[in-house]
């Protein structure tokens, strides 16, 4: 990201660092996987900012990337995950970000392996 932000400024000569080797770290892990929410509201524009360059990224660079972007379903299977989960919700709204509460059969519609037991 930052390496990003500064090419895109002008810089020419930034390198990126890893440990041993490009991926070396626990980036590799988690390539591509972007959450679409943040409790907190600065990391929720920071995601928020990183989507739309992704979303942008073949065209400006006429490479392919292969973003394709998902949703998620989270399953509460206690009361306190379901507000843990409702506070999500209300948190993703004012990021603009789209978030639904559904129902186990709807869940299920989505998921068909589900088991609502």
């Amino acid at each position: 990201g930052i390496l990003y932000g500064l090419a895109k400024r002008g810089w020419t000569d930034v390198a990126l660092l890893e440990r041993t080797q490009l991926t070396a770290g626990s980036t590799w892990h988690a390539a591509g996987l972007i959450p679409s929410y943040a409790r907190n509201i600065n990391v929720g524009r920071m995601i928020n900012k990183t989507i739309e360059i992704y979303e942008g990224l073949e065209a400006e660079t006429g490479q392919p990337v292969g973003w394709h972007k998902c949703g998620q379903l989270r399953i509460a299977n206690s009361r306190d995950r379901l507000d843990e989960y409702k506070s999500y919700m209300s948190v993703a709204e004012v990021q603009g970000m789209r978030a639904q509460l559904l129902t186990p059969d709807e869940a299920r519609k989505l998921w068909p392996l589900l088991d609502n037991k």
